[in-house]
């Protein structure tokens, strides 16, 4: 018996999908639809209370589990249930091997695309009876905005270590490693003075971030990590010396030892600054005060290209002529946050281009191929 993905159906799924208005932190609609189609599709469905950790009107993370035939460890599948904005009546329109939204909106591939060729595998395993292992399915919330609903995730509900997230644009290409992120938080505290009558007497918090920022490496700093400060906060008046600044920086890296090195040379920079601007004001030393913070925004993902769930995913992707290469990229994703969790799930693209613009589109034929894809690499899963 040939089990083959029904294109017309997913199809029609993805457009009645992307009609659900779910943009990050209202994505409730999604979750209730999603809650309802697993269940459908013979899933137990749970939803843990992830939706109390962030602002959305969602209750949480969707998680299905869809017993196997096979003795196996479940296997994995994965998206996010939001969208970025605008995606109000969106009216989507097929033209040849694209679809396309009207143009006044997104088209919200992005991750619908992902989400329908989930729906399918299921449906194929349902109406078909063949031997497969235990699928978890792992819905998120607010992904594109921070992957809240990752960070939230009650990992103990979710069956199975290992699986893929459909949420890219090319299928020939795996992300199998994305840097650790880390927040930087720099207040500096100076001192106050007139700046038109004594502005000897003060310490300006803008000049001390000034000559600590001219010493330091930022931007790339090697192949693996990158620097940056973006926001920048502080003053009140033109006629009074800064008293105090607040920098808003991060540091990425796929190489923790380099990101450990490039923290502690900002924050050494911050020192030598806060030195250099130690002086005596009114008989008195004084000397502004740095408090430099460093906080997780995500860790690091990194699967190693070698291991059998990699050789796996490549396997079965080449025998529908797709030579996947694995990829590293320099964002974060939910799959980082995962990681972190115990869970390795690579991304593998669906065919969306142009996403989180009013040109996004669907490459229906790579989006009906990577559907071929992954109810091979589910059929074949045994561990």
């Amino acid at each position: 018996m040939t089990i083959k993905i029904n294109y017309k159906r997913m199809m029609d799924n993805f457009l009645e999908l992307v009609k659900i208005e779910s943009p990050s932190n209202e994505e409730l609609n999604m979750q209730l639809y999603a809650q309802k189609k697993l269940k459908s599709l013979g899933c137990k469905v749970t939803v843990d209370n992830a939706g109390k950790t962030f602002p959305t009107n969602a209750k949480g993370n969707v998680i299905g589990f869809l017993p196997g035939t096979i003795k196996s460890e479940p296997f994995v599948l994965a998206g996010h249930l939001d969208t970025v904005k605008p995606c109000k009546n969106i009216k989507p329109v097929i033209k040849g091997n694209k679809v396309t939204s009207s143009g006044k909106t997104i088209l919200g591939a992005d991750d619908r695309a992902g989400l329908a060729i989930i729906f399918e595998v299921l449906n194929v395993l349902k109406e078909n009876k063949i031997p497969h292992p235990p699928i978890s399915v792992l819905f998120t919330l607010c992904e594109e905005n921070g992957m809240y609903g990752a960070k939230g995730l009650d990992i103990t509900k979710l069956k199975g270590r290992e699986g893929i997230i459909l949420d890219s644009s090319d299928n020939d290409k795996l992300t199998v490693s994305a840097p650790e992120a880390n927040t930087i938080d720099v207040e500096i505290t100076g001192f106050a003075a007139h700046a038109g009558v004594e502005p000897e007497k003060g310490i300006s918090a803008l000049e001390v971030a000034a000559y600590a920022l001219s010493i330091m490496q930022l931007g790339r700093i090697d192949k693996l990590t990158v620097a940056n400060f973006g926001v920048v906060n502080g003053g009140e008046s033109t006629n009074v010396v800064m008293p105090s600044l607040f920098l808003k920086g991060e540091v990425r890296s796929r190489n923790l030892a380099s990101l450990k090195k490039q923290i502690k040379h900002m924050q050494d920079c911050f020192v030598k600054a806060q030195k250099k601007f130690t002086k005596k004001v009114n008989g008195k030393m004084v000397k502004p005060v740095i408090d430099f913070k460093v906080g997780l925004k995500y860790p690091i993902l990194d699967i190693a290209v070698n291991s059998p769930l990699i050789k796996h995913i490549t396997a079965e992707a080449k025998k529908h002529g797709v030579k996947i290469k694995p990829y590293s990229s320099g964002g974060g994703y939910d799959a980082n946050i995962l990681s972190g969790k115990g869970l390795l799930t690579p991304i593998i693209g669906v065919g969306y281009r142009q996403m989180h613009t009013l040109n996004e589109w669907l490459d229906i034929k790579m989006f009906n191929q990577t559907a071929d894809i992954i109810l091979d690499i589910v059929l074949n899963y045994k561990k």
